[in-house]
This record gives C-alpha cells, sequence and structure tokens, in this order.
C-alpha cells in the first residue's frame, strides 16, 4: 500500500482496506481537496494492464489520464 500511498498523495490520504475481490482492492480514505471520506476502488495491476491493448475510442475519457 505503500506505493498506493505516494501515487495518490496529493489528493487522497489512504487510510486501510476495506475489502477486494477478484478484479479489484477497494480502500477507505480521506479526499484531501473535499474533506470527507471516500472509497478508493483500485484494479489489480494485472487487469489494468490488459487495459491498454483497449481500443482508445471504448475508454470512457473521464477515466482516462
Amino acid at each position: 500500500m505503500d506505493r498506493l500511498k505516494t501515487a495518490l498523495a496529493d489528493r487522497y490520504a489512504m487510510e486501510r482496506e476495506i475489502g477486494s475481490g477478484g478484479m479489484a482492492t477497494v480502500y477507505l480514505a480521506e479526499d484531501l481537496r473535499h474533506h470527507r471520506k471516500v472509497a478508493a476502488k483500485v484494479t489489480m495491476p494485472e487487469l489494468a494492464a490488459s487495459a491498454t491493448h483497449t481500443a482508445p475510442e471504448a475508454v470512457d475519457p473521464a477515466f482516462v489520464r
């Protein structure tokens, strides 16, 4: 979780894992901009890597950084 905390440190204060499944892990976090608790869902690395093979027009722009 240290790598995740570092990657999101400017926006979220990651607190703890609250659940996981076959595709993702969900963490409790503090949204630093809006000062509220949020659930941050993080896709498993092996699934995220396969997303690079998705046709660009099939990806919702809201999820692209």
